[in-house]
């Protein structure tokens, strides 16, 4: 499955070095993020459920945060130091290649499309010499890439940081809008331009930056193994590089042998008086459904009351007179959050504040929840988020409560002049992580189900034969024609498992204290006293998209969706201009340095 390339080395023992400088730090409690990319799972359901639904007994909140943790053996910050025009360059460099995926690829040696990504890895090989020297690089599937940084203690579980070197494409029609060439990489003095300079090759780049640069100052040889996975079509779902690269670490270090993962995902950014860090602790699920619809077909001189095309036009019109209700599971993380929130934030509003109270107070009291509080919370993501400025999107924060349908596909017909036979669609469904793929099934079943049989056609759905209610299934032969529903582009996909988000897990800890370190040594901390005394809050979040991370699963239960990236909105990712700033840049490799030595310093994990 992979071929390795080079054998690691013995690197130089650690030097001594001044101890770094601290920040004046002070403990308080966690916020979330909101933001599009803090993300609530929910599950489908009506509102109503809130009050009628049986009780449950569900754990307290905790919002304790960890303490900054700085590494011991050396200043890592200072390898950084100096260097921000090479880590630039590398990132300029590395979005001049211009590693496109598609949604239909060929195989690997036949579509000419993946041969761009020997070129990516021959940048890398030029780029970071001493990776190339120290690590062993393994070649998985041709295009994604392994790199294994081989501890001194086998006793330790590795530390696996992942990212992905596609990008998705550049449309023509759009060049010409871009202010700065799109496969550019120009930096301006502030940001550096480009496709993938925020999604995902700084994440990629920044890791490998990190590691040039400890490898670079001969101050730090890994006791715990360090391994870093690059996948080729995270864009497009992960199903080629990231899923051959999980079977490959899995099949050499077995199934839970990672210590803990991170990949990229939210960032930090200030909401309500307050800096949050705000890691995505799982992910909603994915479905993409086909409704096709099957008729006689015939002249269109003699049509029916309804073609196909209008038919499947009345399927997809029942199905968004129905959108999932929103619902607030009183077990999300976003809960957490926003009883941090009330904590912490100095403007959070005060109806929040007293809603999410009466939340934690009832969980905390009782193990069951205050269900009148709680749709007080889950109308203000519904609504109120925006009508307060929180969100900038008129239902979003919907979206966030709530598994989501959206129609982005549909064909059908050939000729002006024929009735078209076979009408297809695509229904694209981001799930809840309280849900699952059968149950949105079910759901779409129920809900189509009685405007099928008023129609007269028959349904099949998901490979059974449904009868529909009324009809008797020796009836569902129906004249005018079949509704058939199924999987498209073998897209099914659960939600992921939700990794530990309180201090009391040695990985939230880790990841914690190493946002709050970095935090607490930024150059602004050392300008003034009284940027010294700000402070950053984690926050768990969820994502409602879907990351390579899906396919880590069997590796370990803690996985983290997270870029130190201060100030991280959009930066344009997936549109026109695309960009990063470079001091953000920066700062995220220190990060990941810091973060790697944080982590093998750890016996915790």
């Amino acid at each position: 499955m992979g071929v390795q390339e080079k054998h690691s080395t013995p690197l130089p023992e650690p030097a001594t070095a001044m101890p770094p400088k601290k920040a004046g730090w002070q403990r308080t409690l966690a916020l979330v993020l909101l933001l599009p990319l803090l993300y609530l799972v929910t599950t489908p359901g009506s509102l109503k459920a809130l009050s009628s639904a049986p009780a449950q007994t569900y754990k307290a909140v905790t919002c304790e945060q960890a303490k900054p943790i700085i590494p011991q053996s050396f200043n890592v910050s200072e390898i950084v130091a100096g260097q921000k025009d090479r880590i630039v360059d590398w990132l300029s460099g590395a979005v001049k290649v211009p590693t496109e995926i598609f949604d239909v690829m060929g195989e690997i040696g036949e579509d000419e499309r993946w041969d761009v990504f020997y070129d990516f890895a021959d940048y890398l090989e030029q780029a970071f010499p001493l990776v190339h020297e120290y690590l062993t690089r393994t070649r998985v599937v041709t295009h994604a890439l392994v790199y294994e940084w081989k501890g001194s203690d086998e006793s330790l579980k590795p530390l696996l940081i992942t990212g992905h070197q596609d990008v998705v494409p550049v449309l023509p029609a759009t060049r010409g809008l871009w202010t700065h060439e799109p496969y550019g990489g120009e930096y301006d003095g502030e940001f550096i331009w480009g496709r993938g300079s925020s999604d995902d090759k700084s994440g990629t780049i920044g890791v490998l930056s990190a590691v040039e640069l400890l490898l670079q100052s001969g101050k730090f040889t890994p006791e715990r193994t360090v391994i870093l996975a690059f996948g080729i079509d995270e864009e497009t779902g992960g199903k080629v590089g990231a899923y051959h690269l999980g079977q490959w670490i899995e099949h050499k270090y077995g199934k839970d042998s990672i210590a803990m993962l991170v990949d990229e995902g939210s960032g930090v950014t200030e909401l309500w008086g307050m800096q949050y860090a705000t890691p995505a602790v799982a992910e909603k699920g994915y479905l993409d459904v086909e409704l096709k619809v099957e008729t006689l077909g015939g002249h269109s001189s003699v049509p029916p009351p309804h073609t196909g095309i209008g038919l499947i036009s009345l399927l997809i019109a029942e199905l968004e007179r129905h959108p999932h209700e929103p619902y607030l599971n009183p077990d999300s993380p976003l809960v957490t959050a926003i009883s941090c929130a009330a904590d912490s934030a100095p403007e959070i509003p005060k109806s929040i504040y007293k809603a999410i109270r009466k939340v934690t107070d009832s969980l905390a009291a009782r193990g069951t929840v205050d269900k009148k509080a709680l749709k007080t919370v889950q109308d203000w993501w519904v609504t109120g988020s925006y009508e307060d400025g929180s969100l900038p999107i008129k239902g979003m924060g919907k979206a966030m409560v709530s598994t989501t349908q959206a129609t982005d596909i549909i064909s059908g017909g050939v000729k002006v002049n024929a009735l078209p036979e076979v009408v297809t669609a695509i229904i694209n469904h981001r799930i809840s992580i309280a849900s699952s793929v059968s149950e949105l099934q079910d759901r779409l079943v129920d809900v189509l189900s009685p405007v099928v049989g008023k129609l007269n056609l028959s349904l099949t759905a998901f490979g059974e034969d449904v009868e529909l209610k009324g009809c008797p299934m020796h009836m569902t032969a129906a004249k005018a024609g079949r509704v058939v529903l199924s999987e498209a582009f073998n897209s099914s996909l659960n939600p992921a498992p939700v990794s530990p988000f309180t201090v009391e897990s040695p990985a939230w800890r880790l990841l914690s204290g190493t946002v709050k370190g970095v935090y607490a040594t930024r150059p602004e901390a050392y300008l003034s006293a009284e940027e010294a005394r700000k402070e950053i809050q984690m926050a768990p979040s969820l994502s409602t998209g879907n990351t390579d991370t899906k396919r880590y699963w069997n590796l370990t239960p803690n996985i983290y969706r997270f870029a130190y990236q201060l100030g991280k909105g959009f930066n344009n990712v997936h549109t026109v201009d695309e960009h990063i700033n470079a001091d953000t840049f920066v700062e995220q490799v220190r990060w990941f340095a810091n973060f790697i030595v944080n982590v093998d310093e750890s016996r915790e994990i």
